[in-house]
């Protein structure tokens, strides 16, 4: 494993633990929450709960990603592209995208989140400096917040995970992908996919979906993993 940057990660519920993904092309070790789950008995968890319906899922490698990471990771994309992981947790599509030549910003509503992906970067042997300002702080529901310029590629995976995220991910794409850029979203083939696909259609966006090989597919299967290939109207 490469040195790993100086900042510390805070304490955490479980402790942290580590983890090898394979994503195809290499194998990525990853610094990720020992017990997640933990998580949901700490009182600063359950307090946050119950102020804005906090949850800590960054906290959790879900396996939609894993699948997501190695489409990334084997696409020739344009070598330095400014691109922007959205609900980044650990930050493994990111790390993909790094791997493949993107310019990654990782972007989550929770610091240790995105703390976290800085750190697997950095670990990686990915070309990050410890203290490089890579990742943004951005809560979906109030995107005006963040003064970002618009990104070229925008990589988000498992973040319609409910109903009430399908609009503010719509708005972030609305803000921060350029109108001739791309997005890319995983997801494991939760019910809500066609509802966020037919809103996205009526905003004019152009979407190709695929399954977890990269093959083109035409319709949307639950608990099936789809990459969402997205194209705002031009």
């Amino acid at each position: 494993m490469h040195e790993v940057s100086s900042e510390p990660l805070p304490d955490i519920p479980g402790g942290w633990s580590t983890r090898e993904v394979d994503l195809g092309i290499r194998r990525v070790q990853l610094t990720l929450p020992g017990s997640p789950d933990a998580f949901l008995d700490d009182p600063g968890v359950q307090a946050a709960s119950r102020e804005s319906d906090y949850m800590p899922y960054w906290s959790y490698l879900w396996p939609a990603a894993i699948q997501m990471g190695r489409l990334i990771a084997r696409e020739p994309w344009s070598r330095g592209e400014r691109s922007l992981e959205i609900g980044a947790g650990v930050g493994l599509a990111g790390i993909a995208g790094m791997i493949a030549g993107l310019d990654v910003t990782f972007s989550d509503y929770d610091r240790t989140a995105i703390q976290t992906a800085r750190r697997n970067a950095f670990q990686n042997g990915l070309g990050i400096e410890p203290h490089k300002a890579m990742d943004v702080l951005l809560d979906w529901r109030d995107i005006g917040a963040v003064k970002l310029d618009p990104f070229p590629v925008i990589l988000g995976c498992d973040v319609l995970y409910e109903p009430a995220t399908l609009e503010p991910v719509m708005n972030v794409l609305d803000a921060l992908l350029t109108r001739d850029g791309v997005c890319w979203i995983g997801d494991p083939g939760r019910e809500y996919l066609p509802k966020f696909c037919d809103r996205l259609a009526d905003r004019g966006y152009c979407i190709e979906l695929r399954d977890e090989t990269g093959r083109p597919v035409t319709t949307h299967k639950l608990s099936s993993f789809r990459l969402l290939v997205l194209h705002p109207s031009r």
